[in-house]
C-alpha cells in the first residue's frame, strides 16, 4: 500500500500562511491587550477618586495630606505618606498599580520599613507607597510650604476648585529611567505641574498660582517638566504615558481622561524650571482656581 503525506512545498505554504497571520494577528492581540490594561488601570484611578472623596467627607472636606506625622512625634516611624492615607478605604494596594507596568519594583516581601510599628499593617506600606504608579498633584492640592525650617501642609478644600471637572488628582507617573530611558522602580506617588507663574498682561504684576507667601518656599522633587532630559523621569515632572503615549488622568470630580503629554499641559508655555508662563487659567488643568 502506498503512503500517502504532504509535498515540502504543501509545507512551506501552510507554514508561510501561519506566519503571515501571525503577523497579523500579533499586534491586534498587543493592541488588546495594552487596551485592557488601559481600561484597568483607569479603574484602579477611579476607585482612589473616590477614596479620596470618602477622605474629604471624613475630614471637613479637605483633601488627602500628601505626608502625615502627628504632631509633637516628628520622626521616620510615623510618618505616612498619601497612599497609606487611602489605604484603609481602598483596602488592596493592588489598586495603586498600573498593570501596564511591568518593570521592577519594591516588593514588600523582601523590604523592610525602618517605621514599621507592631499591629499596624499598613505602616508596612510606606517605602511601596513611593512607587505607586498615580502621582498625585499635591502642590495645589496639598502643599508643602517651609518656612524657617519647618514643613506646613495645607491641604486644599476640594470646594475651592472652580471646576473639579478640569483639575488634575491623579496622573499616570514613573520613578525613574535607566540610560536607555526605559521605566525602572515602578511609578511615583507625587507629580509636577508644567508651569507654575501667570501673567494676564505685561501691566500686572506675577502671580504665583502656588500661593506661596514672603519669607516662604514649597517643597518640590522638581522644578517643572524637563522636556529635553528624554531619559529622565522628571522630563514630564514624574507624569508618565504608559498607554503608548497616553496616560489616564483623574480629576477631582472623579471622572478618568485618557490623554498624551500635551494635552495635559495645555494652557502652558512649557519652559525649563518653571520659566514658561500659564497662558489660559481656562484650560490649564492643574491649579484650583
Amino acid at each position: 500500500m502506498s503512503k500517502k503525506g504532504f509535498t515540502l512545498i504543501e509545507v512551506l505554504v501552510v507554514t508561510a500562511i501561519l506566519a503571515i497571520l501571525a503577523g497579523l494577528l500579533f499586534p491586534v492581540f498587543a493592541l488588546a491587550r495594552n487596551s485592557a490594561y488601559s481600561t484597568a488601570c483607569a479603574s484602579n484611578l477611579r476607585q482612589l477618586s473616590a477614596a479620596t472623596s470618602i477622605y474629604t467627607l471624613d475630614y471637613d472636606d479637605r483633601m488627602v495630606l500628601v505626608s502625615y506625622q502627628p504632631v509633637g512625634v516628628q520622626n521616620s516611624r510615623t510618618d505616612r505618606t498619601w497612599v497609606q492615607l487611602l489605604l484603609p478605604y481602598v483596602r488592596d494596594f493592588r489598586t495603586f498599580v498600573c498593570p501596564s507596568d511591568n518593570g521592577h519594583r519594591t516588593d514588600r516581601d523582601s523590604t523592610f520599613d525602618q517605621d514599621l510599628v507592631p499591629g499596624d499593617s499598613y505602616s508596612a506600606y510606606y517605602t511601596m507607597s513611593q512607587h505607586v504608579d498615580y502621582g498625585y498633584n499635591f502642590q495645589y492640592l496639598s502643599p508643602i510650604y517651609l518656612r524657617a525650617g519647618k514643613a506646613d501642609i495645607q491641604p486644599k478644600s476640594t470646594t475651592s476648585a472652580r471646576t473639579p471637572s478640569s483639575t488634575v488628582l491623579f496622573v499616570d507617573s514613573v520613578h525613574d529611567r535607566d540610560s536607555a530611558g526605559n521605566p525602572i522602580d515602578g511609578g511615583n506617588w507625587l507629580v509636577v505641574p508644567p508651569c507654575r507663574y501667570y501673567r494676564e498682561d505685561v501691566r500686572r504684576p506675577v502671580i504665583d498660582t502656588f500661593n506661596v507667601d514672603r519669607g516662604s518656599s514649597i517643597y518640590t522633587p522638581s522644578t517643572g517638566w524637563e522636556l529635553k532630559e528624554q531619559n529622565s523621569s522628571a522630563v514630564y515632572g514624574g507624569a508618565w504615558p504608559w498607554h503608548r503615549g497616553r496616560m489616564n488622568v483623574a480629576m477631582l470630580d472623579g471622572s478618568v481622561r485618557f490623554m498624551n503629554p500635551v494635552q495635559i499641559s495645555a494652557g502652558c508655555d512649557l519652559r525649563p524650571e518653571w520659566q514658561g508662563w500659564i497662558k489660559d487659567l481656562n484650560v490649564y488643568l492643574w491649579n484650583l482656581e
